[in-house]
Formats: structure tokens, C-alpha cells, sequence
């Protein structure tokens, strides 16, 4: 194993103990003022493992999740259930060595089934217009 490899595992392991710690304290103080703490060093956590590790599969289930409670501070709007489930999935990723494709997506859909949305920032598209200027 190289120097580099070593670098990126701890790096990694680093990120991962502190968005659970994070996210422990979000659950125990959902929906409370001092929630937004823990909120903030989450999202900025989250964002730095995006800068430092952006091709880890695990990051693209983080930054799922990140789309989702940082849209407009939707994370305020999530419970202590849901920050509990995240919790759990996000340990149980952390389990495996390596996450395949498959794993990333399954992971991202439990996210949605635990209530995040995942792609907050997605429009509606309007075909009418396109069509209505092809008749024309």
C-alpha cells in the first residue's frame, strides 16, 4: 500500500467519525435552536470531504444527503427518526471496504425512503413550449 492510499483511508475514516458525531447531535437536538450547530459543522464536513475525496463512492451518498438538508435548511425539517436512519445506513456503509454502484444508488434510495430529498434542486420540465414552437 502506498503513502497515498494510507493518506486517503485516514482521511476518509477522519470524515466519517465526524459527520456520525455530527449527526448524533442533529438527532438529539432535532427541530431545537441549538440543532443549527451541528448543522453547520455537518454541511461544512460534508463539503470538505466532497473537495478532498470527490471520486469516493461513499462521498456521492454524502453529498445526496447533503443536497438534501441544505436546500433552503431543510434540515431543520427532518426529525430525529430520519437523522437516526441516516445514522444507521451511513454506519453500515462504512462497514464494507469498497461500495459498487449498485450499493451507492440502493443507499441514495433509502435516503428518499427515510424521507430526504435527494435532488431538491430539480425543476419541472415544461415540454408544451417545445412542442407548441415545432407545430408553429
Amino acid at each position: 500500500m502506498s503513502i497515498e492510499q494510507n493518506v486517503l483511508e485516514i482521511s476518509g475514516l477522519i470524515f466519517t467519525k465526524t459527520i456520525l458525531g455530527d449527526l448524533q447531535k442533529l438527532q438529539q437536538y432535532s427541530r431545537e435552536p441549538m440543532a443549527a450547530i451541528y448543522a453547520d459543522n455537518l454541511l461544512r464536513t460534508m463539503r470538505t470531504m466532497r473537495d478532498k475525496l470527490p471520486f469516493d463512492p461513499y462521498t456521492e451518498v454524502v453529498m445526496a444527503l447533503h443536497d438534501a438538508i441544505a436546500f433552503q435548511n431543510r434540515w431543520i425539517d427532518y426529525n430525529a427518526n430520519q437523522y437516526q436512519g441516516v445514522y444507521d445506513l451511513l454506519t453500515s456503509l462504512i462497514e464494507r471496504e469498497k461500495l459498487n454502484n449498485d450499493e451507492v444508488s440502493s443507499a441514495i434510495l433509502t435516503l428518499e425512503n427515510l424521507g430526504f430529498d435527494t435532488l431538491p434542486f430539480g425543476g419541472e420540465l415544461d415540454f408544451t413550449t417545445t412542442q407548441d414552437e415545432d407545430e408553429e
